[in-house]
Parts: structure tokens; C-alpha cells; sequence
């Protein structure tokens, strides 16, 4: 009975030794083994910068989407400092932007176009003329020439529609039928660009889904006024998306976290430019999120 007491002791004690073993093997080795944590990103209310100053410099001009207008629309260049940035420098004879809006672009049914020339009556008898036999012409296996003009410019037609601004500018730049903007060459502009295409949809769908989970008298009390959303995001400079700072509330937490949101969700902007990084080791992206909401029954004209 002893020895059997003495063999349950001794077992009993190897257990205990090899329990505290492992115990101790994972405090000490776990670590070294363990998967690293998942890269986070901190979301915090910070105090808004000063304001820019009024006269115009580098430092405050604003980057718009490319919203490039005709020739006949283009004014000789000069070397005044445009108050925008894009994808090539640009002067016009008058800024406006167009009246709907979307991703800045200027499409064709723009009615304050200059019209083209029109084709002398004689002129278009004869190519009318022309077409008509070469559409009776055969090749030498016997097909006919088959003339799609017709059809090619219906279906083009599908593809014109209302032009669209994307960006909030300057109350002085009118309403019009199309964007055309004083703008001077902006080296990485097809950065923001890649940026903006990768963002609007994920924002603009966040903020319609905070607009239809309100209270519908909730949500007339939000329109017709501007909820602004000033908010800076660093990438590291492989870029991805490090940190989202909200520098100024709109006032609306669905608008805040939208704009947070959309950035968190594309999370990479892929081959930033490497002029870009600051001293900290961050790409800094200051953007200004502006939601100006008008319920159906509240819309007029502009």
C-alpha cells in the first residue's frame, strides 16, 4: 500500500513539474512564435489647423478632377497663379462649373458648346450621294458594304448625359451646363485622382445609408446647408492606410464615420508618389468631406 502511495506521489509530482514547464516554455518562447497583430487604425478628434490665408499662394490652391472644354473656350495663357490644380494647367474665358452633381466630367449635350460648322447644303448632297453608292459597292466575294454610321451614333448617344461636378468650389464660380476652370499643372495629380475613384463610391453610398436610417423629419432638418467633414489621413509609403484624424465634425456622427469609413474600406492607394512623404514617415492627405442634402421635396431649380 505504501509503495502505491509513493508511485501516485512521484506521479502526481512529474505532472505538476511538466505542467509548470510548459507553463513557463509558453510565457518565455510563446512570443516568439505567436502571429504578428494586425496593423490597426486610430481614429481620433484632433484640433482643425489655422486657417489658410486669403491671398492666394501654392499652399491653398485646391486640386479638382481634370474637367478639360474646347478650344473655342480656352484663353491664351498667362502667368497668373491659378487658385486650382490638376492634371495639366489650363486657362478659360469664364470658370463655371455644371449643375449636377458627381465625379467631375464634362460630357457632350452641352448646350453652350460652340457649334460645329455646318456642312454647305451641296456639300452634304454629294457625300450623302457618295454614301449611297458606295453602301451598293460589293467586294470580289460578292458582300456588300455595309454603312453603321447610323447606328454607331446612337449607340455613342447613350453614352452623353448631363456633365457633373464633383468638388465644392468657390460660391463666385457660376452655375453652368459644364465645368471649365483656371487650373495649373499638379505633379501628382494622377495620384488623387486613383484616390478619389477608389473613395467617392464607398463615401457617397455611406452617406445615402445615414440619410434613409434617419427619421424622415430628422432628415429635413439637415437639408439645404453644407456638412462639412474635415478630416487627415496618413499612409505609410508603401500606401496603405495608417491613421484617420477628424480635424473638424460636420455635426452629424453618419456623415463623420462615412468619410472615415471609405477611406478604412479601399485601406491601400497603391504606388504613392515618394516626394510625398513628410519627415514623420507619412504620406499626410487632407481632405474636406461636404454633404448638401435636398429631399425631393425641397428641390428647385438653381
Amino acid at each position: 500500500m505504501k509503495r502505491i502511495h509513493a508511485f501516485i506521489f512521484v506521479t502526481m509530482a512529474i505532472s505538476l513539474l511538466l505542467h509548470l514547464g510548459l507553463i513557463t516554455g509558453v510565457i518565455v518562447w510563446g512570443p516568439l512564435f505567436s502571429p504578428p497583430k494586425p496593423e490597426t487604425i486610430e481614429i481620433s478628434l484632433d484640433t482643425p489647423p489655422p486657417t489658410a490665408p486669403s491671398k492666394q499662394s501654392k499652399n491653398n490652391q485646391q486640386i479638382v478632377r481634370k474637367s478639360l472644354v474646347p478650344d473655342q473656350l480656352k484663353a491664351p495663357d498667362d502667368d497668373t497663379l491659378a487658385r486650382f490644380l490638376s492634371e495639366q494647367r489650363q486657362r478659360v474665358k469664364k470658370e463655371m462649373q455644371a449643375s449636377d452633381n458627381g465625379m467631375t466630367e464634362n460630357r457632350t449635350n452641352t448646350s453652350t458648346l460652340p457649334k460645329k460648322s455646318v456642312t454647305p447644303p451641296k456639300q452634304a448632297q454629294k457625300a450623302q450621294e457618295k454614301t449611297q453608292v458606295d453602301k451598293n459597292d460589293t467586294d470580289k466575294n460578292g458582300y456588300r458594304t455595309v454603312d453603321i454610321t447610323k447606328e454607331l451614333a446612337e449607340m455613342n448617344a447613350l453614352n452623353q448625359g448631363q456633365s457633373t461636378v464633383g468638388e465644392s468650389l468657390p460660391t463666385d464660380v457660376k452655375i453652368g451646363s459644364f465645368t471649365a476652370l483656371n487650373t495649373d499643372r499638379y505633379l501628382f495629380y494622377s495620384f488623387y485622382a486613383r484616390i478619389e475613384e477608389l473613395v467617392r463610391y464607398r463615401w457617397e453610398t455611406r452617406v445615402m445609408t445615414t440619410i434613409n436610417g434617419m427619421d424622415p423629419a430628422l432628415a429635413m432638418n439637415l437639408s439645404r446647408r453644407n456638412w462639412n467633414t474635415q478630416v487627415e489621413f496618413l499612409l505609410d509609403k508603401r500606401g496603405f492606410l495608417q491613421k484617420a484624424m477628424v480635424m473638424k465634425e460636420s455635426g452629424v456622427k453618419g456623415f463623420d464615420a462615412a468619410a472615415v469609413n471609405a477611406f478604412k474600406e479601399a485601406r491601400v492607394f497603391p504606388n504613392p508618389p515618394q516626394e510625398m512623404i513628410e519627415e514623420d514617415g507619412y504620406i499626410h492627405l487632407r481632405y474636406t468631406f461636404t454633404v448638401n442634402y435636398a429631399p425631393p421635396t425641397l428641390v428647385n431649380s438653381r
